[in-house]
């Protein structure tokens, strides 16, 4: 939340990895938003980083706030 442009984002995750590595994570961002977490259809139960991403936060806790209105109805 308090990165709010893409410099201020690739310090961040700069700091966490380790500088041999930093380019091949580019490529893996650059695939992951290709193939897993895509724009209009995101793959969030196959995504290994769900876990850490607030759109699968709210998009979870959202489900399961339907699935309780489901059951209540039944």
């Amino acid at each position: 939340e308090k990165h709010t442009t893409p410099l201020a984002v690739e310090k961040e995750l700069t700091k966490h990895l380790p500088a041999g590595i930093i380019a091949q994570a580019h490529h893996w961002l650059i695939l992951h938003g290709r193939y897993t977490c895509t724009a209009l259809r995101p793959k969030c139960e196959e995504c290994g980083i769900r876990l850490l991403c607030k759109h699968y936060k709210k998009v979870s806790q959202i489900s399961k706030i339907k699935q309780k209105k489901v059951d209540s109805t039944q």
